[in-house]
């Protein structure tokens, strides 16, 4: 029996939904101005509790300074220009109409996750599951920082400085922290069931532009999906609560003319009303 294909809704307001057609793109911002305010210092928070713990068992001086500098390294991964675009496995979520649309004007966009990852990947850009258990986070960054300690030791050279080593070699281990960090959040979003398209992107890549959030301006890059021509990545839209379904309905269907939606327009079967 074939499993059922990864589609992956992404949710936005109706005005956010035009921009997608129209720019051809959906966007990804960068991670720290996500809603989660501990988006990627969870894992760091994690990775410096863990190496404490080792720290705190261990009497070698030289492999405690390796591991305090190690920990005190984390911030400057923090400061990676590490960019997400966001979708749910959900199709109709009040979590995600009540946290990412404005009322009774919400949209979510589902796109096939192979086809996703097909377009994304050029551009930099890899999808990954985000993980909100605990006991299946650690496992990952204990293995990162074990497997880094053992690296920094085994190559410090006789007499030099621990925390000057680590602070020349900690950047060889920066991207394999930034390849699960953006992964894991907090237990408390598990509902959002969230896939995402992660990339990292310089400061000075011409990609990088700004858009108005709620209170500051947010970078973002978009990533270009080619609609006109992939028959094959949208495969519906869905219209949220809305005073104004039937209306909704009928105005949606101008978008059979941008793209290919193969399983339709449908309407929010959640009785829920914030208007």
């Amino acid at each position: 029996m074939n499993a059922q294909p990864l589609v992956l809704h992404h949710y936005t307001s109706g005005t956010g939904l035009l921009g997608i057609f129209d720019s051809d793109s959906v966007w990804a911002s960068l991670i720290h101005s996500q809603n989660d305010t501990k988006e990627f210092e969870h894992a760091i928070d994690e990775a410096r509790t863990y190496l404490s713990t080792l720290r705190a068992a261990d009497a070698d001086a030289a492999h405690m300074a390796i591991n305090l500098a190690l920990s005190t390294s984390l911030d400057r991964i923090a400061r990676l220009n590490i960019y997400v675009a966001c979708f749910s496995a959900i199709e109709d979520s009040l979590s995600q109409w009540r946290g990412y649309c404005p009322p009774g004007f919400g949209y979510s966009l589902g796109l096939f996750g192979e086809e996703l990852e097909r377009v994304a990947g050029p551009q930099g850009f890899r999808l990954v599951k985000c993980i909100y258990d605990h006991a299946e986070q650690r496992p990952i960054i204990e293995q990162w920082a074990e497997y880094a300690l053992q690296e920094l030791r085994k190559t410090l050279p006789a007499g030099a400085d621990p925390v000057q080593h680590v602070n020349d070699k900690c950047p060889l281990f920066f991207p394999g922290f930034a390849a699960f960090a953006p992964t894991m959040k907090d237990q408390a979003f598990r509902d959002e069931c969230e896939w995402r398209l992660v990339g990292i992107v310089p400061s000075n890549d011409p990609r990088v532009r700004l858009r108005a959030g709620k209170s500051m301006l947010v970078p973002y890059v978009p990533i270009d999906l080619g609609l006109a021509t992939n028959q094959s990545l949208v495969w519906n839209i869905r219209i949220g609560p809305t005073p104004n379904m039937e209306l909704a309905s009928n105005a949606a269907t101008h978008f059979f003319r941008r793209a290919r939606v193969r399983n339709g327009i449908g309407l929010s079967t959640i009785p829920y009303r914030d208007w």
